[in-house]
């Protein structure tokens, strides 16, 4: 509650400001944001730094949890234009439900598994697995494990982690076959950032409609500067007229 309150002062008092202020580099829930709200947004803001990371040939994000003050920052520009009441634009982004494209990505592994082994069968009937490493992971990432056929299986979890990196550890155990993280399937609205620092965030949202499984017919784009001191601007916008 204490984090929330503090959040709120620091944005009415940014928003006020004429001094430059830089955005959070940990996980803040603004007060006004539902709590389903926010958690949405949490995974926008860590796919959206996945994708920036891996385009920009940054940083390697190999670590199965993503470091907060990769993502934070992200998050609290997120947050203000989704709060904000000033633009039609964040207005036509909640109501067209514009968030960032497959957060599967996030929650779901598949695997394939040598299903004659004693320890996947005890994963599966149990939640455990008695190898010591690999039920250190089941507990601290709450792995949990859904069949899709007879030698595949499903690995999803509640809270969004790099998906890539789990695979890659899976894999290592000598009862799992093959592991990959889920893909992304279809289309539809996108959020991708074009330029980050630590007190600006440039972001494009997009609408897509029209045949969206395939691939979008129709898309909107929005461009969005959004600044540590909660001021936003509509840098442009552009493509099919709203439907």
């Amino acid at each position: 509650m204490l984090s929330i309150l503090l959040f709120g002062v620091y944005l009415l008092y940014a928003c006020d400001s004429e001094t430059t202020e830089i955005f959070p580099t940990q996980i803040i829930q603004n007060s006004r944001v539902s709590d389903s709200i926010f958690e949405i947004l949490l995974d926008d803001a860590k796919l959206i730094c996945m994708d920036f990371y891996t385009n920009q040939e940054m940083e390697e994000l190999s670590e199965i949890e993503l470091k907060e003050y990769h993502f934070a920052p992200i998050l609290a520009a997120l947050q203000i234009v989704y709060l904000d009441s000033i633009l039609t634009a964040s207005s036509d982004l909640r109501k067209y439900d514009v968030h960032a494209l497959c957060p599967e990505q996030l929650h779901k592994t598949s695997i394939t598994i040598d299903t004659t082994n004693k320890n996947f069968n005890s994963w599966k009937t149990y939640g455990f697995t008695n190898n010591l490493k690999l039920d250190l992971l089941i507990d601290e990432y709450d792995l949990q494990l859904d069949s899709i056929s007879e030698e595949q299986y499903l690995v999803h979890t509640e809270i969004g982690i790099n998906q890539e990196s789990l695979a890659r550890i899976l894999v290592k155990f000598p009862f799992i076959k093959k592991g990959k993280a889920a893909n992304c399937i279809g289309d539809g609205s996108h959020i991708e950032i074009v330029f980050f620092n630590p007190d600006f965030i440039q972001l494009i949202y997009s609408y897509g409609w029209g045949n969206c499984p395939s691939g979008c017919i129709n898309r909107h784009y929005w461009e969005l500067g959004i600044y540590g001191s909660g001021v936003i601007e509509l840098l442009s916008e552009s493509g099919k007229e709203l439907p």
